[in-house]
């Protein structure tokens, strides 16, 4: 069924937005020819994914390195491994063994991941995720690192404004879409030597967080066996699933992202305010660092009483409020909209009846199932590999970029 689907996508793709690309437009190209160039990859990722499985049934730990904001995407993650452990460089690092397997991800600072690879040593197995463009890529790979290269440029933020740091990095969401892959893949290669990572399944979604608690810490389901699945087939189908997201986004929201970004701008302009709530993850990690323009005042997390709370004390009439979340609160954007507040939501599940007719309250549907992950395993209850910050990041990324160098389409 999805493959019939995207080609629809892809043929409205064609017909609606040929004519035009703007800076919205070419962020979602960028991050679809990310997709495209590791569908030619899976076989290299598979044989990474083999490697890793075999070390990680021997006992090893899997470990997550590199960007503080990648760590934090992929570690306690719905649709994540439950047993990845968090590896900052800037702190001592445990004893390594040649079973454990190290995730690193570089957004492409001169020096950086080479100084990262020489603190890893030699023993462990390092995956590396990196700009195919990064001069690491030039001389041969040390014997216990395997790179996966990503298609974006050593230097990934799209835009320089005239006398401004550069905005929009693609690099965040290109290399969790890597990383995701990799994950699928390993996945698959675990289910091929009889055994079951283990996947979390979202807290927002389990009454009494009973089957987070029940996989924390477990790097493999002590009680499964399951049957083994095709090299490469977690893979291809994580990234059909992020191809038509994306697309979908491209050929359905993108008038409603330039609204946003025009309510920003106008708000900026006016003097007013303009807030956003970053729900988990790498985006309050990453605010206001690489790439994210200084178009913010201020930060929060807006849900529920509390955050009506803030709202009556704090917002004023001609603000604006981005919302990154994983569906709209609508007691939240009520009260903002009644204070004369304009409120975004870049949220997978739409507001309410009576708050979707707001005139001050933007829905942008981001195209990923409220429960985050995509990947279903057979006999496993939960599925694998979220989109939420592959997509929404990318939204996000654009909403500040066209509120920054706004691009229309020609009429």
């Amino acid at each position: 069924m999805i493959p019939s689907v995207i080609r629809l996508s892809s043929l409205l793709l064609l017909s609606s937005t040929a004519a035009f690309a703007g800076l919205a437009e070419r962020y979602l190209d960028a991050q679809l020819k990310v997709v495209r160039t590791l569908e030619t990859k899976v076989d290299a990722i598979a044989g990474a994914a083999d490697e890793s499985a075999t070390r990680l049934v021997a006992g090893g730990n899997l470990y997550l390195s590199g960007e503080p904001g990648m760590i934090s995407e992929l570690l306690s993650r719905a649709g994540g491994l439950s047993g990845a452990k968090g590896l900052p460089l800037d702190k001592p690092l445990p004893a390594l063994g040649r079973n454990d397997v190290i995730l690193v991800a570089d957004y492409g600072t001169p020096g950086k991941l080479a100084e990262a690879l020489k603190k890893l040593g030699s023993d462990a197995l390092v995956i590396v995720f990196v700009s195919a463009q990064h001069p690491l890529l030039r001389g041969a790979a040390a014997a216990n690192v395997r790179i996966i290269p990503v298609d974006i440029p050593l230097d990934s933020r799209m835009l320089q404004p005239a006398g401004g740091e550069p905005l929009m990095p693609l690099a965040p969401p290109a290399l969790a879409t890597a990383q995701w892959t990799y994950v699928a893949e390993l996945l698959g290669a675990a289910r091929r030597q009889g055994r079951q990572l283990s996947i979390y399944l979202s807290i927002f979604l389990d009454e009494g967080r009973a089957r987070y608690e029940r996989t924390r810490g477990l790097l493999f389901d002590p009680n499964l066996r399951p049957t083994a699945v095709p090299r490469g087939e977690y893979a291809r189908t994580f990234l059909n699933h992020t191809r038509l997201s994306l697309e979908m986004i491209r050929t359905r929201e993108l008038s409603h992202l330039r609204r946003a970004a025009a309510w920003v701008r106008e708000a900026n302009a006016g003097g007013k305010q303009v807030m956003r709530s970053l729900t988990g993850h790498l985006p309050p990690i990453e605010a206001g660092q690489y790439g994210d323009a200084k178009l913010f005042a201020k930060t929060q997390q807006l849900v529920g009483e509390k955050g009506v709370a803030w709202v009556k004390e704090n917002v004023r009439s001609g603000d604006v409020i981005l919302f990154v979340a994983y569906r709209d609160d609508d007691a939240v954007t009520a009260a903002a909209n009644a204070l004369g507040a304009r409120t975004i939501a870049l949220t997978s599940v739409a507001a309410g009846i009576d708050q979707s007719r707001s005139a001050r309250h933007l829905h942008i549907n981001q195209h990923w199932p409220v429960n985050d992950a995509v990947l279903e395993m057979e006999g496993y209850d939960v599925k694998a590999c979220p989109l939420s910050l592959i997509v929404t990041w990318s939204c996000y990324q654009i909403v500040v970029g066209e509120a920054v160098a706004p691009s229309s389409p020609k009429e």
